[in-house]
Protein backbone atom coordinates (compact mmCIF):
# COMPACT_ATOMS: atom_id res chain seq x y z
CA UNK A 1 0.00 0.00 0.00
CA UNK A 2 1.47 3.31 -1.07
CA UNK A 3 0.51 6.80 0.30
CA UNK A 4 1.72 5.87 3.84
CA UNK A 5 4.45 7.69 5.76
CA UNK A 6 6.60 6.02 8.41
CA UNK A 7 8.54 7.88 11.12
CA UNK A 8 9.82 7.67 14.68
CA UNK A 9 7.91 9.27 17.57
CA UNK A 10 9.62 9.47 20.96
CA UNK A 11 7.87 10.00 24.27
CA UNK A 12 4.41 10.74 22.87
CA UNK A 13 3.09 10.99 26.44
CA UNK A 14 5.73 13.61 27.35
CA UNK A 15 6.93 11.84 30.47
CA UNK A 16 10.64 11.19 29.77
CA UNK A 17 13.21 13.06 31.85
CA UNK A 18 16.45 12.28 33.74
CA UNK A 19 14.80 9.67 35.97
CA UNK A 20 11.87 8.39 33.90
CA UNK A 21 12.01 6.72 30.51
CA UNK A 22 9.86 7.39 27.48
CA UNK A 23 8.80 4.94 24.78
CA UNK A 24 10.13 5.03 21.23
CA UNK A 25 7.34 4.30 18.77
CA UNK A 26 6.94 4.20 15.02
CA UNK A 27 4.06 6.14 13.49
CA UNK A 28 2.47 4.94 10.26
CA UNK A 29 0.20 7.67 8.86
CA UNK A 30 -1.96 7.85 5.76
CA UNK A 31 -0.94 10.87 3.71
CA UNK A 32 -3.40 13.77 3.73
CA UNK A 33 -5.29 12.12 6.58
CA UNK A 34 -5.30 12.10 10.37
CA UNK A 35 -5.58 8.30 10.45
CA UNK A 36 -2.50 6.66 11.90
CA UNK A 37 -1.21 3.54 13.64
CA UNK A 38 1.33 3.68 16.49
CA UNK A 39 3.72 0.72 16.83
CA UNK A 40 5.94 0.17 19.87
CA UNK A 41 9.62 -0.67 19.32
CA UNK A 42 9.92 -1.89 22.91
CA UNK A 43 12.73 0.64 23.41
CA UNK A 44 12.49 2.92 26.44
CA UNK A 45 15.01 5.70 26.97
CA UNK A 46 15.73 8.69 29.15
CA UNK A 47 15.37 12.08 27.48
CA UNK A 48 19.14 12.59 27.09
CA UNK A 49 19.46 9.21 25.34
CA UNK A 50 17.30 10.23 22.38
CA UNK A 51 18.49 12.08 19.30
CA UNK A 52 16.48 12.77 16.13
CA UNK A 53 19.60 12.44 13.99
CA UNK A 54 18.88 10.12 11.02
CA UNK A 55 15.33 9.79 12.26
CA UNK A 56 16.51 8.24 15.49
CA UNK A 57 19.91 7.74 17.08
CA UNK A 58 20.49 6.45 20.59
CA UNK A 59 23.23 8.18 22.60
CA UNK A 60 24.61 8.20 26.16
CA UNK A 61 23.93 4.46 26.50
CA UNK A 62 26.28 1.47 26.81
CA UNK A 63 24.35 -0.31 24.02
CA UNK A 64 23.66 2.78 21.91
CA UNK A 65 24.81 1.19 18.64
CA UNK A 66 22.73 -1.95 19.18
CA UNK A 67 19.64 0.02 20.18
CA UNK A 68 19.95 2.33 17.17
CA UNK A 69 20.41 -0.67 14.89
CA UNK A 70 17.39 -2.44 16.38
CA UNK A 71 15.13 0.60 15.90
CA UNK A 72 16.28 1.09 12.30
CA UNK A 73 15.68 -2.58 11.51
CA UNK A 74 12.13 -2.40 12.85
CA UNK A 75 11.41 0.75 10.85
CA UNK A 76 12.77 -0.79 7.65
CA UNK A 77 10.68 -3.93 8.17
CA UNK A 78 7.54 -1.90 8.76
CA UNK A 79 8.26 0.13 5.62
CA UNK A 80 8.75 -3.09 3.66
CA UNK A 81 5.45 -4.42 4.99
CA UNK A 82 3.54 -1.27 4.00
CA UNK A 83 4.82 -1.64 0.43
CA UNK A 84 4.09 -5.37 0.22
CA UNK A 85 0.97 -7.09 -1.11
CA UNK A 86 0.12 -8.11 2.48
CA UNK A 87 -0.80 -4.51 3.32
CA UNK A 88 -3.99 -3.32 1.65
CA UNK A 89 -5.16 -0.92 4.39
CA UNK A 90 -3.53 0.94 7.25
CA UNK A 91 -5.12 -1.26 9.94
CA UNK A 92 -3.16 -4.26 8.65
CA UNK A 93 0.07 -2.50 9.63
CA UNK A 94 -0.69 -3.59 13.20
CA UNK A 95 0.07 -7.17 12.08
CA UNK A 96 3.39 -6.31 10.47
CA UNK A 97 5.28 -8.53 12.95
CA UNK A 98 3.53 -11.85 12.40
CA UNK A 99 7.04 -13.00 11.55
CA UNK A 100 8.86 -10.74 13.99
CA UNK A 101 11.82 -12.95 14.95
CA UNK A 102 14.03 -10.98 12.62
CA UNK A 103 13.69 -7.67 14.43
CA UNK A 104 15.18 -8.44 17.85
CA UNK A 105 18.91 -8.29 18.54
CA UNK A 106 20.10 -11.53 20.17
CA UNK A 107 23.11 -9.91 21.84
CA UNK A 108 21.03 -7.02 23.19
CA UNK A 109 18.44 -9.46 24.53
CA UNK A 110 21.12 -11.53 26.28
CA UNK A 111 22.68 -8.48 27.89
CA UNK A 112 19.30 -7.26 29.12
CA UNK A 113 18.41 -10.65 30.61
CA UNK A 114 21.84 -11.00 32.25
CA UNK A 115 21.53 -7.57 33.84
CA UNK A 116 18.08 -8.43 35.23
CA UNK A 117 19.35 -11.67 36.80
CA UNK A 118 21.71 -9.89 39.23
CA UNK A 119 24.48 -12.46 38.60
CA UNK A 120 27.43 -13.38 40.76
CA UNK A 121 30.89 -12.37 39.54
CA UNK A 122 31.61 -15.89 38.23
CA UNK A 123 28.27 -16.10 36.40
CA UNK A 124 28.82 -12.65 34.92
CA UNK A 125 32.24 -13.70 33.65
CA UNK A 126 30.90 -16.86 31.96
CA UNK A 127 27.83 -15.20 30.43
CA UNK A 128 29.76 -12.14 29.27
CA UNK A 129 32.28 -14.42 27.54
CA UNK A 130 29.42 -16.18 25.74
CA UNK A 131 27.77 -12.91 24.70
CA UNK A 132 31.07 -11.56 23.35
CA UNK A 133 31.59 -14.77 21.39
CA UNK A 134 28.11 -14.57 19.85
CA UNK A 135 28.82 -10.94 18.90
CA UNK A 136 32.22 -11.79 17.38
CA UNK A 137 30.73 -14.74 15.49
CA UNK A 138 28.57 -12.22 13.66
CA UNK A 139 26.10 -14.60 12.02
CA UNK A 140 23.53 -14.62 14.82
CA UNK A 141 22.35 -11.03 14.98
CA UNK A 142 18.58 -11.45 15.28
CA UNK A 143 16.41 -14.34 16.38
CA UNK A 144 15.66 -15.05 12.73
CA UNK A 145 19.32 -16.13 12.57
CA UNK A 146 18.80 -18.81 15.24
CA UNK A 147 18.99 -21.82 12.91
CA UNK A 148 20.54 -25.27 13.08
CA UNK A 149 23.11 -24.26 10.46
CA UNK A 150 24.21 -21.17 12.40
CA UNK A 151 24.37 -23.05 15.70
CA UNK A 152 26.59 -25.65 14.03
CA UNK A 153 28.82 -22.91 12.63
CA UNK A 154 28.91 -21.22 16.03
CA UNK A 155 30.13 -24.50 17.53
CA UNK A 156 33.00 -24.57 15.00
CA UNK A 157 33.71 -20.91 15.73
CA UNK A 158 34.01 -21.63 19.47
CA UNK A 159 36.48 -24.45 18.82
CA UNK A 160 38.56 -22.28 16.49
CA UNK A 161 38.52 -19.51 19.10
CA UNK A 162 40.24 -21.71 21.65
CA UNK A 163 37.32 -23.39 23.45
CA UNK A 164 38.66 -26.94 23.25
CA UNK A 165 37.29 -28.74 26.31
CA UNK A 166 33.99 -30.56 25.75
CA UNK A 167 32.79 -29.55 29.21
CA UNK A 168 33.35 -25.85 28.41
CA UNK A 169 31.69 -26.18 24.99
CA UNK A 170 28.72 -27.89 26.60
CA UNK A 171 28.45 -25.10 29.16
CA UNK A 172 28.54 -22.41 26.43
CA UNK A 173 25.83 -24.13 24.37
CA UNK A 174 23.68 -24.93 27.43
CA UNK A 175 23.78 -21.30 28.54
CA UNK A 176 22.98 -20.05 25.03
CA UNK A 177 20.06 -22.47 24.85
CA UNK A 178 18.63 -21.08 28.11
CA UNK A 179 18.59 -17.62 26.54
CA UNK A 180 16.85 -19.02 23.46
CA UNK A 181 14.21 -20.77 25.60
CA UNK A 182 13.62 -17.50 27.47
CA UNK A 183 13.23 -15.69 24.14
CA UNK A 184 10.70 -18.32 22.98
CA UNK A 185 8.75 -17.84 26.21
CA UNK A 186 8.72 -14.08 25.56
CA UNK A 187 7.64 -14.56 21.91
CA UNK A 188 10.92 -13.19 20.60
CA UNK A 189 12.02 -16.46 19.03
CA UNK A 190 9.95 -19.14 17.34
CA UNK A 191 12.11 -22.27 17.36
CA UNK A 192 14.80 -23.98 19.42
CA UNK A 193 17.42 -25.38 16.98
CA UNK A 194 19.10 -27.26 19.81
CA UNK A 195 16.41 -29.95 19.44
CA UNK A 196 18.33 -31.03 16.34
CA UNK A 197 21.88 -30.06 17.37
CA UNK A 198 23.95 -32.68 19.18
CA UNK A 199 25.40 -31.06 22.28
CA UNK A 200 29.08 -31.70 23.15
CA UNK A 201 29.51 -34.15 25.99
CA UNK A 202 29.72 -32.69 29.49
CA UNK A 203 32.58 -35.03 30.31
CA UNK A 204 35.95 -33.32 30.16
CA UNK A 205 39.46 -34.28 31.11
CA UNK A 206 40.20 -35.39 34.65
CA UNK A 207 41.18 -32.43 36.84
CA UNK A 208 44.87 -31.86 37.54
CA UNK A 209 45.97 -32.14 41.17
CA UNK A 210 49.30 -32.32 42.97
CA UNK A 211 50.69 -35.27 44.93
CA UNK A 212 52.17 -34.54 48.37
CA UNK A 213 55.72 -34.73 46.95
CA UNK A 214 54.75 -32.11 44.34
CA UNK A 215 53.24 -29.88 47.03
CA UNK A 216 56.60 -30.13 48.77
CA UNK A 217 58.39 -28.90 45.65
CA UNK A 218 56.11 -25.84 45.55
CA UNK A 219 56.71 -25.14 49.25
CA UNK A 220 60.51 -25.33 48.89
CA UNK A 221 60.72 -23.31 45.67
CA UNK A 222 62.32 -19.86 46.08
CA UNK A 223 60.75 -17.32 43.63
CA UNK A 224 63.11 -14.98 41.81
CA UNK A 225 60.94 -11.85 42.14
CA UNK A 226 58.24 -10.38 44.36
CA UNK A 227 55.36 -10.96 41.91
CA UNK A 228 56.15 -14.67 41.66
CA UNK A 229 56.44 -14.83 45.45
CA UNK A 230 52.92 -13.41 45.73
CA UNK A 231 51.66 -15.99 43.24
CA UNK A 232 53.34 -18.83 45.14
CA UNK A 233 51.77 -17.63 48.41
CA UNK A 234 48.31 -17.37 46.84
CA UNK A 235 48.63 -20.84 45.32
CA UNK A 236 49.77 -22.42 48.60
CA UNK A 237 46.92 -20.60 50.38
CA UNK A 238 44.48 -22.18 47.90
CA UNK A 239 46.03 -25.64 48.32
CA UNK A 240 45.42 -25.56 52.08
CA UNK A 241 41.99 -23.89 52.01
CA UNK A 242 40.42 -25.23 48.80
CA UNK A 243 39.14 -21.75 48.04
CA UNK A 244 38.42 -20.78 44.43
CA UNK A 245 40.26 -17.83 42.88
CA UNK A 246 37.40 -15.33 43.33
CA UNK A 247 36.92 -16.38 46.98
CA UNK A 248 40.64 -15.91 47.67
CA UNK A 249 40.43 -12.41 46.18
CA UNK A 250 37.53 -11.70 48.58
CA UNK A 251 39.25 -13.24 51.62
CA UNK A 252 39.50 -11.11 54.76
CA UNK A 253 39.88 -11.50 58.52
CA UNK A 254 36.06 -11.71 58.71
CA UNK A 255 36.26 -15.21 57.17
CA UNK A 256 38.06 -16.50 60.29
CA UNK A 257 36.35 -17.42 63.55
CA UNK A 258 36.88 -19.79 66.49
CA UNK A 259 35.06 -23.01 67.30
CA UNK A 260 35.94 -25.27 70.25
CA UNK A 261 39.22 -23.41 70.64
CA UNK A 262 40.26 -23.93 67.02
CA UNK A 263 40.55 -21.38 64.22
CA UNK A 264 37.90 -21.92 61.56
CA UNK A 265 37.63 -20.75 57.95
CA UNK A 266 33.98 -20.12 57.18
CA UNK A 267 32.38 -18.29 54.26
CA UNK A 268 30.26 -18.75 51.13
CA UNK A 269 31.39 -19.47 47.60
CA UNK A 270 30.94 -16.51 45.30
CA UNK A 271 30.08 -18.79 42.37
CA UNK A 272 27.28 -20.83 43.97
CA UNK A 273 26.57 -19.07 47.29
CA UNK A 274 27.14 -22.46 48.97
CA UNK A 275 28.52 -22.27 52.52
CA UNK A 276 31.84 -23.94 53.32
CA UNK A 277 33.68 -24.53 56.59
CA UNK A 278 37.04 -26.08 57.43
CA UNK A 279 39.91 -25.82 59.86
CA UNK A 280 42.18 -22.90 59.11
CA UNK A 281 45.26 -25.01 58.49
CA UNK A 282 48.64 -23.67 59.71
CA UNK A 283 50.09 -23.38 56.19
CA UNK A 284 47.25 -21.07 55.14
CA UNK A 285 47.29 -19.15 58.43
CA UNK A 286 51.01 -18.39 58.04
CA UNK A 287 50.39 -16.79 54.63
CA UNK A 288 47.37 -14.83 55.86
CA UNK A 289 49.42 -13.38 58.72
CA UNK A 290 52.31 -12.57 56.36
CA UNK A 291 50.02 -10.14 54.52
CA UNK A 292 48.01 -9.07 57.60
CA UNK A 293 44.94 -10.85 56.12
CA UNK A 294 45.02 -8.67 52.99
CA UNK A 295 46.22 -11.10 50.35
CA UNK A 296 47.84 -9.80 47.14
CA UNK A 297 45.44 -8.95 44.31
CA UNK A 298 45.98 -10.22 40.77
CA UNK A 299 43.74 -10.86 37.78
CA UNK A 300 42.77 -14.45 37.03
CA UNK A 301 44.55 -14.34 33.68
CA UNK A 302 47.81 -12.99 35.11
CA UNK A 303 47.60 -15.44 38.00
CA UNK A 304 47.37 -18.40 35.60
CA UNK A 305 50.22 -16.98 33.49
CA UNK A 306 52.51 -16.76 36.53
CA UNK A 307 51.46 -20.23 37.71
CA UNK A 308 53.09 -21.67 34.58
CA UNK A 309 56.36 -20.01 35.67
CA UNK A 310 55.86 -21.31 39.20
CA UNK A 311 55.35 -24.87 38.00
CA UNK A 312 58.39 -24.75 35.75
CA UNK A 313 60.53 -23.19 38.48
CA UNK A 314 59.48 -25.85 40.99
CA UNK A 315 60.34 -28.61 38.51
CA UNK A 316 56.77 -29.80 37.91
CA UNK A 317 55.58 -31.17 34.58
CA UNK A 318 51.91 -30.51 35.30
CA UNK A 319 50.13 -27.45 33.95
CA UNK A 320 49.20 -25.41 37.03
CA UNK A 321 46.03 -23.30 37.10
CA UNK A 322 44.00 -21.77 39.91
CA UNK A 323 41.77 -24.87 39.72
CA UNK A 324 44.74 -27.16 40.35
CA UNK A 325 45.06 -25.87 43.92
CA UNK A 326 41.38 -26.49 44.66
CA UNK A 327 41.58 -30.01 43.19
CA UNK A 328 44.71 -30.62 45.26
CA UNK A 329 42.95 -29.61 48.49
CA UNK A 330 40.15 -32.13 47.88
CA UNK A 331 42.47 -35.03 47.06
CA UNK A 332 44.80 -34.07 49.93
CA UNK A 333 41.94 -34.38 52.44
CA UNK A 334 40.72 -37.67 50.95
CA UNK A 335 44.25 -39.07 51.11
CA UNK A 336 44.27 -38.20 54.82
CA UNK A 337 41.11 -40.36 55.20
CA UNK A 338 38.82 -37.40 55.86
CA UNK A 339 35.24 -38.64 55.22
CA UNK A 340 33.90 -37.64 51.82
CA UNK A 341 30.90 -35.86 53.42
CA UNK A 342 33.31 -33.65 55.39
CA UNK A 343 35.40 -32.92 52.29
CA UNK A 344 32.22 -31.94 50.43
CA UNK A 345 31.35 -29.43 53.17
CA UNK A 346 34.89 -28.04 53.24
CA UNK A 347 34.80 -27.57 49.44
CA UNK A 348 31.38 -25.89 49.48
CA UNK A 349 29.99 -28.43 47.01
CA UNK A 350 26.23 -28.28 46.44
CA UNK A 351 26.01 -32.09 46.39
CA UNK A 352 28.28 -34.98 47.29
CA UNK A 353 28.44 -36.27 43.69
CA UNK A 354 30.86 -33.44 42.90
CA UNK A 355 33.19 -34.64 45.66
CA UNK A 356 32.87 -38.29 44.66
CA UNK A 357 34.62 -37.37 41.43
CA UNK A 358 37.84 -36.79 43.38
CA UNK A 359 37.46 -40.10 45.19
CA UNK A 360 37.15 -41.80 41.80
CA UNK A 361 40.38 -40.14 40.68
CA UNK A 362 42.23 -41.64 43.63
CA UNK A 363 40.60 -45.05 43.31
CA UNK A 364 40.38 -45.11 47.11
CA UNK A 365 37.07 -46.96 47.30
CA UNK A 366 38.27 -49.62 44.84
CA UNK A 367 41.47 -50.19 46.82
CA UNK A 368 39.61 -50.12 50.14
CA UNK A 369 36.96 -52.58 49.03
CA UNK A 370 39.42 -55.00 47.36
CA UNK A 371 41.76 -54.91 50.37
CA UNK A 372 39.23 -57.15 52.09
CA UNK A 373 40.40 -59.95 49.80
CA UNK A 374 43.80 -59.85 51.52
CA UNK A 375 42.42 -60.35 55.00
Amino acid sequence: MENLSVRYVFDRKKQANETKKGLLQIEVRRLNSSKRVMISTGIRLYRNQFSSKNGFTCRNHDSAVLITGKAHRILRQIEAFTLSDKCTNIEQVKNWDNDSAGCFSVVEFMREQLKKSNPTAATMEHHSALINQVERFGKIKTFADITYENISEFDRFLKQSGVKENSTLNKRHSTFRRYIKQAIYMDRCKKDPYFEFKMPSKKGKDPVYLEESEIGKILHYEPFNEKLEHVKDLFVFQIFTGMAYIDVMNFSRDCISELDGKRILRSRREKTNEAFISLFLPEAETIAEKYDYQLPKITNQKYNDYLKLLGTGAGLRKNLTTHTARHTFATYLLNKDIPIETVSKAMGHSNIKMTQHYARLLGKKVVSDMSKLLL
